[in-house]
């Protein structure tokens, strides 16, 4: 068999490449031994070139040894082949004499001492390696040009050639087509002589038109350096690319959407307050422990600082003012002193997502701050099959689980303190949502955290006898035994900065007086109580109240905050009680069946006065009344609902702007009164020339809805209050079906606009995800709210921005919704919408879908991988759905990627047993029993094919491609059948093949006697 001409020439243009590379090895060891230090930047360079020689001569191993295989080949081939050799031979010899100076990524002067002295004691060896190699690249250039010289009689082959070559090669080819040219008769006579002697008499031959030629060749020479260096740049370009888009993609993994909402809901301290925190303490009397000489003092055993206090007396709002104003020069020297200082900080909020009070949530969020400091920290901290997976271009949704998020935070800070100094603020320990258990481990992480040398955290919280027990013999301080001045420089700066209470002052300037130390003096350190009491005094004044009236109400204030709140709850109007509930309610709403990434937003809130709370079902419903569009009556509608918040619920429902600080919605005009910073247009991912789409953006996702504080949501949850709230709502509030309502007129307004697709992304997911709930999911409403939803998500996949979405539970289906050809029956099965899928599960419905198989979906669920406290979507194959698929005609041999549904789910339960292990309960075990028998009952094939067994299912994909690294077809099988072999069967065809009897055996360790019943 003559050798095929691309294959021939591709060997060639890769040895052209080691030989280039070993002269350049040779050229930097000379450079280095010339040097008088051993400068870096050239052992640097010479480790470079030398580590991309060994990576070539590896595939160049490879490629001689399928070109070794060929047979009859013509003199040409043969020559060139032998010049390959040649290189290959002297390549080796050089990557083991580069081992030999055992070059190491760090090196003292010392080092580059004993370097030059190698260098210099093997510089004959040098010089004759180098002067081999330039010999062998003239023999190599020559036989090429000798080889491509008997391929131009064909035009064809040269045309074929320069199709099929990359872009490397297509400019060798150039190059040496263009000598060719120049040479073409020499080349012919040097042919006509090399064709009449034999190989071994060739030397001379080949020396004498080197010689002749030497400028041409040596043109020749460095035209093809020229190349090789450009195609290096260009895959070192490339390289740096990815690794930009790995970084992000670790990222993006790590975000969720209110990752900066809390602290951005935390007032700013009022000026001039707190300033005696970041103060070095001047008065003998020890009343805290200074917070400055902590932060300044070198490492010690002290590296936690505890900040505790009683409910309201401002704790969040210090550490923000901390991390506000925390100056590293200032503050930190000499513990930070030239040091590089690495900042994270979390404000955990009790009122928030699972992700906002959670162990999960605070990892994630000192993660990100930390690599966005600086992103090289990144592949040293993650998993190295995390990292590998965020490489693979089109890389699929990255999970994580606690424990990886554990392991990478610990990585990441010990990196970070070995070259500088890392400091973490955590607020609201006590607003950490779990256990006793959870809370115990959440300290056991911090506190481990603080052991590690030069790193140091300040931390926040109530005094509980938990927190007591693991920080009291830190450095602390008790905060209301502390703000006495700054309540009073709150109180004086918020009255007599009003106008109208200077008017007190100016005609009972006495009066004034003692109504302002009244406030001061039952304060007792709550700077809660201050606010609201002189909220409600600037109210008073601006209801006409007078200086006697106003001091009445002061005195009858009761000091103690659920007393206020209740007075506060008793003085709402009767006709608005209703009203008042639903609204409480709303906000107190926390999703418990899945992770909502949704805060409250005052869009939503603006439903209430719907009769019933799934009122998208009621048929008259008209969802042309909200018009997004129409920037005016949007403003209207926000204002209102603002104003209605404010007297329906006396000031303890608030509005906020995430990332900014609460403002008067009243006051509230679009983009450009608002000031749409770079930073919030970056968050929506919408073109900043798009303003209409900002200010829906805006109106939608940035205007929120919370409690003035904590206390008060946990006031309203005490069973009193609730049962009081559900008397006026006749039983508790639908709340979740008024969310799935609210957010579903939004999606239908707005319309089919690509404008706003990560808007519509989340609110798609969370809707199906309330669907999903399994209370709800067989209910004949959710099927409505399925069917009302589906045009909006058929519209939505039509846009490629809606499948590189990666923080919503429907990113896990939309990724792979071209590959698999998906349709929203499969996208039902997947999220478990089980009313809608009997409606729509028919013989034609399964025999029309292309690509992935509709009993694939049912096998094969894509949930499978999330743990069980989030109930979105199937997690176990569904023994229902497969009888009935069955009944109506699917076949369990079906293909989907050449590979049938049968094998794939094999392949799935043997990953999922193998990556699962104990964890999997004995009733899951049970179902996947079930299903084999199911299948095999329905015709699935007694023999399988051994290379679909090593197939990659979606669950290394599903779980982020961390399952099974590593592996190729090989080890896959071997792995999820040890001790199978595959045979051949000849009734069956080529290849060898594997009884399912055998595989099932494998699963016995684990299915056990379910597998006999």
């Amino acid at each position: 068999m003559v050798l095929d001409p691309l294959s021939a020439f591709s060997v060639a243009c890769n040895v052209l490449q080691v030989v280039e590379y070993g002269v350049k090895v040779l050229s930097k060891a000379a450079d280095y031994q010339r040097t008088e230090t051993g400068i870096l930047t050239e052992q640097k360079d010479l480790q470079d070139v030398s580590q991309t020689l060994v990576h070539l001569n590896t595939d160049l191993q490879a490629s001689l040894a399928e070109q070794q295989g060929s047979r009859d080949l013509s003199r040409e081939e043969s020559r060139l082949f032998g010049a390959n050799t040649q290189c290959l031979r002297l390549s080796t010899e050089l990557i083991r004499f580069l081992n030999g100076l055992k070059l190491r990524d760090r090196h003292t002067v010392l080092d580059s001492l004993r370097m030059s002295i190698k260098t210099l004691w093997h510089k004959d060896k040098m010089d004759a390696m180098e002067k081999s190699l330039s010999q062998a690249r003239d023999n190599l250039n020559i036989a090429f040009l000798v080889y491509i010289n008997s391929k131009q009689a064909t035009q064809s082959t040269q045309n074929e050639l320069l199709k099929s070559t990359t872009r490397v090669e297509g400019s060798i080819l150039q190059a040496v087509l263009s000598t060719s040219n120049s040479l073409q008769d020499d080349i012919k006579s040097l042919e006509a002589q090399l064709r009449d002697i034999s190989l071994d008499s060739a030397e001379a031959v080949v020396s004498q038109f080197t010689t002749s030629h030497r400028d041409l060749l040596a043109h020749l020479s460095n035209r093809l350096d020229s190349i090789f260096t450009l195609h290096t740049n260009l895959r070192t370009m490339s390289s740096e690319s990815q690794t930009a888009e790995a970084y992000q993609r670790i990222l993006d993994s790590l975000h969720f959407p209110q990752i900066r909402e809390r602290r951005s809901h935390v007032s700013k301290a009022h000026e001039g307050t707190y300033r005696w925190m970041l103060e070095p303490r001047l008065e003998e009397t020890r009343r805290w422990d200074d917070f400055v000489a902590w932060l300044r003092a070198p490492s010690g055993k002290a590296r936690i600082y505890w900040v505790h206090g009683k409910i309201g007396a401002g704790k969040t709002t210090l550490l923000r003012f901390i991390d506000d104003n925390l100056s590293p020069n200032k503050h930190m020297v000499p513990w930070a002193e030239n040091k590089t200082i690495f900042r994270a900080s979390y404000f955990f909020w009790s009122a928030g997502n699972n992700l906002q009070k959670s162990t999960s949530g605070l990892l994630r969020t000192l993660l990100t701050q930390l690599f966005e400091k600086t992103l090289d920290l990144i592949p040293r901290s993650v998993q190295p099959s995390k990292w590998r997976a965020a490489c693979l271009t089109g890389s699929h949704v990255l999970d994580w689980t606690d424990s990886e998020l554990e392991d990478c935070l610990r990585e990441c800070i010990l990196y970070a303190a070995r070259s500088g100094k890392v400091f973490l603020l955590i607020d609201g320990l006590d607003e950490y949502e779990g256990t006793n258990e959870s809370r115990e481990h959440l300290i056991e992480i911090l506190s481990a955290l603080a052991t590690y040398e030069n790193v140091k955290m300040c931390l926040s919280s109530r005094p509980w006898n938990i927190f007591r027990d693991a920080f009291g013999s830190c450095p602390q301080l008790k905060l209301e035994n502390l703000t006495q001045y700054d309540i009073i420089k709150f109180v004086q700066g918020q009255l007599y900065g009003d106008k109208l209470f200077n008017n007190l002052v100016h005609y009972d300037h006495a009066a004034a007086e003692a109504l302002v130390e009244s406030i001061i003096s039952k304060a007792a350190g709550v700077f809660l109580w201050v606010r609201l009491v002189v909220k409600q005094v600037l109210n008073g004044l601006r209801d006409g109240d007078g200086i006697e009236t106003l001091g009445r109400k002061v005195q009858q204030i009761p000091a103690d905050l659920d007393e206020y709140f209740m007075r506060l709850i008793e003085s709402i109007e009767p006709q608005n009680r209703r009203e008042a509930s639903i609204l409480f309610q709303l906000a107190l709403f926390r999703e418990d069946q899945f992770r909502s990434l949704h805060p409250h937003y005052l869009l939503d809130f603006s439903f209430v006065e719907e009769s019933t709370p799934n009122f998208a079902l009621d048929p008259s419903y008209q969802f042309t009344r909200l018009n997004l569009a129409d920037r005016g009556a949007l403003s209207f509608r926000l204002e209102s609902t603002s104003r209605k918040l404010n007297s329906r619920c006396k000031g303890l429902l608030e509005c906020y702007v995430q990332n900014e600080e609460q403002i008067d919605i009243e006051e509230l005009v679009f983009k450009q009164d608002l000031g749409f910073t770079s930073a919030d247009e970056k968050d929506f991912h919408l073109g900043a020339t798009d303003s209409l789409a900002l200010s829906t953006a805006y109106a939608m996702q940035c205007l929120t809805v919370d409690f003035l504080h904590r206390s008060l949501r946990d006031f309203l949850l005490t069973p009193r209050i609730q049962s009081l709230l559900h008397h006026h709502t006749q039983g508790p509030y639908d709340t979740r079906g008024f969310f799935r309502s609210a957010r579903l007129v939004q999606l239908i307004a707005l319309g089919k606009t690509e404008e706003c697709i990560p808007i519509s992304i989340g609110l798609v997911s969370y809707v199906l995800s309330t669907l999903t709930v399994p209370v709800y999911r067989d209910t004949p409403d959710a099927a409505a709210f399925a069917t009302m939803i589906r045009p909006v998500v058929e519209n939505l996949i039509r846009f490629p921005r809606a499948q590189q979405a990666n923080v919503w539970y429907i990113s896990h289906v939309f990724e792979c919704w071209d590959d698999e050809e998906s349709t929203f029956l499969s996208l039902a099965i997947d999220f478990g919408l089980n009313s809608y899928v009997r409606l729509h599960l028919t013989s034609q419905s399964i025999q029309k879908k292309q690509g992935r198989p509709i009993l694939d979906y049912i096998l094969r669920p894509r949930f499978e991988v999330w743990s069980d406290d989030v109930c979105v979507g199937r997690k176990l194959p569904d023994l229902a759905f497969l009888e009935i698929v069955f009944k109506l005609g699917a076949n369990p041999n079906q293909k989907f990627h050449g590979v049938s549904a049968w094998a794939l789910f094999i392949c799935f339960v043997a990953d999922v047993l193998a990556d699962r292990k104990s964890s999997i309960l004995r009733v899951d075990r049970a179902v996947y029993v079930k299903a084999l028998e199911i299948m095999i009952q329905n015709g699935a094939d007694a023999f399988l094919p051994a290379l679909w067994l090593s197939s990659p299912t979606h669950y290394q994909t599903w779980t982020g491609g961390d399952g099974f690294p590593d592996e190729n077809a090989e080890r896959r099988f071997g792995r999820r059948f040890p001790n199978v072999t595959p045979k051949t069967q000849e009734n069956l065809g080529n290849g060898t093949f594997v009884a399912v009897s055998d595989l099932l055996e494998c699963f016995r360790n684990r299915l056990g006697d379910l597998l006999d019943t």
